[in-house]
């Protein structure tokens, strides 16, 4: 029997037995989709243990698990793009995956953090751990999680889910509203959670780093029964953190259980639920251009200070959630699925902040904001899928309709809450400030879409088209705003596969979102629209798992509010932003030692319409971006189940304001990563920033600025059996 023969499990089975699951592994990553199905079965939390032979899962499946850890730095298929088992290759529209090994293997503990080294996404990368901050192809991204909304407060009150309780982390880029509705155009990220596994698994783990970071986490999942027909999972994570700001905190307590019932072969209903507690949810601190970017005479205001009042300042958010997603096949051709969820916020934040330039070169005016939220949200889709054949074309179709209920209110007040010298802060002289405000808002909508992915040959054709309603309303003490819009969106993509691997594209999408708010005759803002023409190639060799992907594209949003020229205390929506760029990436499981990522990012966008700001290009996002990550496993020798990582990443300058008037600065990081399989252990080093270079991260205008994450160490050590 050839170790490289995977294709019969009970040879599998014979292979787990003798071998490290490590070795395992690393011979389905080099085999055929089969070996790799087999491997993407074990528990998804394994992927970074070499040891525990338990948790491969042979099962005789063709294909990975659509919504599984993928094996090693690639995942080859995804219900991200389309809401149905695909391969992420022949999708209309640019899919990226962070795998549960690379999220493991970097040591990352937030959403930031995962996706640093993702192409054509940028993270705020600094302290701001109150929510992720994720932008794509120059525009905000919309957060998801088993592919229902993750609904963004205007407020604070936006949900945040902890990555340990993730198996991987989906991207969609470009407008997405043909399948999810209302949305940003940049794209979507999708947190995909920790189901139950028909294998058992348990794992604890501890993690201490630098700023005081401490944090233990369990994974513990496996059958009920005999006959394997109930299944559990329970991760939890417990955090007590500073940051490198030791006024700013990070805490967290969350649990998130789930189980899954499989009467059949046809049938499966998986209830989740979630409670997550910050008692510090973390503060933002913005900081001047000067004593930062520029010089000042008075010296340089540190990453490590808080500009804000430690004394007062504070947010704690509790959230918690629950749902199910069922899955019935009525035969080979029909199938139905839903997926709902319930979450709820309540968040209480206080804080004080910078809110102009320094006068004398040392004072600020200070902003001082109070809010007391809380929001709920109940979201439902369902879809039939069918597949059938039209004479030599081969069929999935997708019959859906998705429903959102969203309801907020906030007691909230802001106003100046003094002067601060920066330099030699006196927070005494600071006002307290106080609720004066109710704000209540509600969001409804109702979707209704259809989808075709057809085959000939080596063609495959994606079309879909969806019809949205929404109404939403925003009442504070002095008014009123209600607005009803329906918007038509639709997508097409067509793709040729060639038998050596490549495959070139071609898609083009629209989006919409609606906006709270109204002009100065009281007139609703009406929805803010994208659409992007994309074009490109991909490449899955044959001889090893891996993805490449080139493309190219260009991305407009209309609609954008711009200040009014008659009177710049209101809006008017006659801007428009025009995104054009250039995406590269490599995810590569090179071989059995070494697996690798790497990325670049051309942008260049503009505000091509606006009453002010016309053939500006807009802040935060760089122009020019690049990372490399590589991972080497020593599997023989005396250095045997020892590995080291090491990663670079680039950002270019950006804009620091939106008159252009300067920028902010380019840097180059360097991340480091140290771990050693041991029987049932796993040890680790990850060091980020390794160099502790202190950089500003972006700013929005000359007071706005935010410092980048200096160095971080943490250590983990991982038992599971």
């Amino acid at each position: 029997m050839k170790i490289g023969d995977l294709s019969n499990p009970l040879k599998l089975s014979v292979i787990a037995a003798l071998l490290g699951s490590s070795v395992l592994r690393a011979h389905a990553a080099d085999s055929t989709d089969a070996a790799s199905a087999a491997a993407a079965a074990s528990a998804p939390s394994a992927s970074t243990n070499g040891n525990v032979l338990s948790m491969v899962n042979v099962k005789s499946a063709a294909v990975e698990d659509p919504q599984g850890p993928g094996v090693g730095y690639v995942a080859k298929r995804s219900k991200t793009g389309s809401k149905t088992d695909s391969a992420v290759i022949d999708n209309p529209q640019s899919i990226s995956t962070v795998t549960r090994q690379q999220m493991d293997d970097q040591g990352v503990q937030t959403v930031d953090q995962a996706l640093r080294y993702t192409t054509g996404v940028y993270t705020q990368d600094g302290t701001d751990v109150r929510f992720d901050q994720l932008r794509a192809r120059g525009f905000d991204m919309d957060s998801y999680m088993d592919g229902l909304a993750l609904y963004q407060s205007p407020r604070f009150a936006t949900p945040r889910i902890d990555t340990y309780l993730m198996d991987r982390i989906d991207v969609l880029f470009g407008p997405s509203s043909v399948l999810y509705g209302q949305g940003n155009p940049g794209g979507m990220v999708n947190y995909v959670s920790k189901l139950p596994t028909d294998t058992p698994y348990h794992e604890v783990e501890a993690i201490i780093g630098n700023h005081n970071n401490y944090q233990l986490g369990f994974d513990f999942s496996g059958p009920l029964n005999k006959d394997g027909t109930v299944l559990y999972r329970i991760t939890g994570i417990g955090r007590d953190s500073e940051t490198q700001v030791s006024d700013i905190k990070d805490q967290r307590i969350a649990i998130a259980p789930s189980i899954t019932f499989k009467p059949d072969h046809q049938t499966s209903l998986t209830l989740q639920a979630g409670y997550q507690r910050d008692p510090n949810g973390g503060l933002f601190n913005p900081i001047t251009a000067s004593g930062t970017i520029w010089d000042n005479p008075n010296g340089k205001l540190g990453p490590d200070q808080y500009f804000g009042d430690p004394n007062t300042d504070g947010m704690q958010r509790t959230q918690y959630w629950f749902g199910y997603q069922f899955q019935h096949a009525f035969n080979d051709t029909w199938s139905v699925s839903q997926n709902l969820r319930y979450l709820h916020i309540d968040e209480r934040y206080y804080q004080t902040s910078v809110t102009s330039g320094l006068t004398n070169n040392d004072t600020a005016y200070m902003w001082g904001n109070v809010d007391n939220e809380h929001w709920s949200q109940f979201q439902v889709d369902t879809h039939a899928q069918a597949k059938f054949a039209t004479g030599p074309v081969d069929h999935t179709v997708l019959f859906g309709l998705d429903y959102r209920r969203v309801l907020g209110g906030d007691d909230t007040g802001g106003g100046l809450a003094g002067t601060l010298n920066l330099f030699n802060p006196d927070y005494a002289s600071l006002s307290t400030i106080t609720p004066d405000e109710r704000l209540d808002y509600s969001l409804a909508q109702v979707g209704v879409y259809a989808q075709d992915e057809m085959r000939y040959r080596h063609w495959v054709f994606t079309v879909g088209i969806r019809e949205d309603y929404a109404s939403t309303n925003q009442q504070d003490d002095s008014a009123v705003t209600h607005a009803t819009d329906h918007a038509f969106t639709w997508r097409a993509g067509l793709a040729y596969e060639f038998d050596n691997g490549i495959v070139p594209y071609v898609s083009y999408a629209r989006s919409f979102e609606p906006v709270l708010g109204s002009t100065e005759n009281g007139a609703p803002f009406v929805p803010t629209t994208g659409k992007q023409l994309e074009v490109g190639v991909r490449y899955q060799p044959k001889g090893y798992a891996g993805y490449f992907r080139l493309s190219a594209y260009d991305l407009r949003q209309n609609n954008v509010a711009t200040t009014d020229p008659t009177n710049a205390n209101f809006q008017v929506q006659t801007g428009q932003v025009r995104s054009q760029g250039i995406e590269a990436e490599a995810h590569a499981n090179i071989t059995e030692e070494l697996k690798l990522i790497a990325s670049y990012t051309y942008l260049n966008q503009r505000v091509t319409q606006d009453s002010t700001y016309e053939g500006k290009r807009p802040t935060i996002a760089p122009r020019n971006s690049a990372a490399l990550w590589a991972d080497y496993t020593f599997h023989r020798g005396p250095l045997r189940n020892f590995g080291l990582g090491g990663g670079l990443r680039y950002m270019g300058s950006s804009e620091g304001d939106s008159a252009n008037t300067f920028q902010v600065p380019a840097r180059t990081l360097v991340d480091l990563a140290f771990h050693y399989d041991w029987q049932n252990w796993r040890l680790g080093l990850n060091i980020n920033n390794l160099f502790n270079h202190e950089y500003i991260s972006y700013c929005t205008n000359t007071f706005y600025c935010y410092w980048g994450a200096t160095r971080s160490i943490v250590g983990s050590a991982r038992y599971t059996w």
